[in-house]
């Protein structure tokens, strides 16, 4: 790893560390992150140049010298918007550097690329003022549900109809902003990893359902994207061969049985007709809604036992559209995953609901724009030092 590297690391961790742990001082940092005091001291100075932290009154006094002074993330340093494209919906939230949720807000989708980024714009105009904060915005994140190479380039989006599509330079051309995209479930799962209950797990598996079902594999404390930029695909494991059309040409996916469409249209065949999945989780009484809903824990529980059969994780996160009805599933779900897991890796893992639920993608934008703003900044400060010398 070269020196830049090096600093652009040191960089993020005093930066997350800060954001966690608003209030520490540098003393204090160093002991969370295990950079020396000169490293801190120097990220810190910089951070505060560039008006992203700032100093707080002295909270603390050590017991022999002089007071520490507290630091935060400053409120004004500026805001990110992080959105979750889907064919009906796009879901947007707005929160400081800091990840606090300023606001948020669903809109109408579309299956049109060009109508889609059309309506995310004029849907992040009405987010900032929703959110009432006049400060720059410092990077957008989308998530998408499809298929995303190593290079950002969109490579199939099923559910959309999107196909080898250049979908950032479009969005770059329409928002006037730094814009980072990826797979809805990968940012979903750096969400997690930053802002939910996955701060100190090394090995989990991400699942999220909205008009599909994808999955995010952290594997040792790093997000696993495969050869090509495509592991994770979940919602395309074939459970019953022969199965349910999917909209990835195939058959049987779990996609075709676990989404919110596919539950939806299930209850259509049994006579009951419901708007969303909030209103199935509403109608949880109804035995038509429960049988469905049996169904799903079923076919989840399944699939998920394979991947627990091979990764050995010691944590399953159920977030999402999933999120909303997790709770009902968790029965049939343990059952079929008690049934078809081996015993020493279901005695290593446990299954959990995201506290970030249905905004767990908008999240995940959030981290792809932090994360993105926080590596492009060191780049800008290194140019300007080039300049400067």
């Amino acid at each position: 790893m070269n020196s830049s590297s090096i600093r652009r690391l040191n960089r993020v961790r005093v930066f997350h560390a800060l954001r966690q742990n608003p209030g520490s001082s540098q003393r204090e940092l160093g002991r969370l992150t295990g950079l020396d005091k000169a490293t801190v001291s120097v990220v810190v100075a910089q951070l505060q140049q560039e008006g992203l932290i700032e100093r707080m009154a002295s909270t603390s006094v050590r017991r022999v010298g002089r007071p520490e002074t507290a630091l935060t993330i400053a409120a004004s340093a500026g805001v990110l918007v992080g959105a979750r494209l889907e064919p009906k919906t796009i879901r947007m939230v707005a929160t400081t550097l800091a990840g606090e949720i300023l606001a948020h807000m669903q809109i109408d989708g579309s299956r049109n690329v060009r109508r889609a980024i059309t309506l995310l714009q004029k849907g992040i105009q009405e987010l900032l003022t929703q959110a009432g904060e006049n400060r720059e915005v410092r990077g957008i994140g989308v998530g998408i549900p499809g298929m995303m190479n190593r290079e950002g380039r969109l490579v199939l989006a099923p559910n959309l109809g999107w196909r080898n599509s250049e979908i950032r330079p479009m969005l770059e051309e329409n928002l006037n902003a730094p814009v980072y995209v990826d797979n809805d479930t990968n940012a979903a799962s750096v969400a997690e990893c930053l802002f939910g209950i996955c701060r100190t797990v090394r090995n989990f598996i991400f699942i999220t359902g909205h008009s599909g079902v994808g999955g995010g594999l952290v594997l040792d404390g790093r997000l696993y994207r495969g050869t090509g930029g495509f592991a994770g695909e979940v919602g395309h494991l074939s459970i019953v061969p022969g199965g349910r059309a999917c909209g990835c040409g195939k058959r049987g996916c779990l996609e075709t049985y676990v989404s919110e469409a596919s539950i939806l249209a299930r209850l259509e065949e049994l006579g009951r007709t419901l708007p969303d999945i909030w209103a199935v989780a509403e109608a949880q009484g109804d035995p038509k809604v429960r049988q469905v809903l049996d169904e799903v824990g079923t076919h989840l529980g399944f699939a998920l036992s394979h991947l627990v059969n091979l990764m050995n994780p010691e944590l399953i996160v159920l977030g999402g559209n999933l999120a909303v009805i997790a709770q009902l599933l968790m029965p049939t779900l343990k059952r079929a995953l008690a049934e078809h897991t081996l015993r020493p890796l279901l005695e290593d893992v446990r299954l959990e609901v995201s506290p970030l639920g249905a905004d767990a993608v908008p999240m995940g934008g959030i981290a792809l724009a932090l994360e993105g703003f926080l590596t492009s900044s060191v780049v800008m400060a290194e140019e300007r030092s080039q300049r400067r010398g």
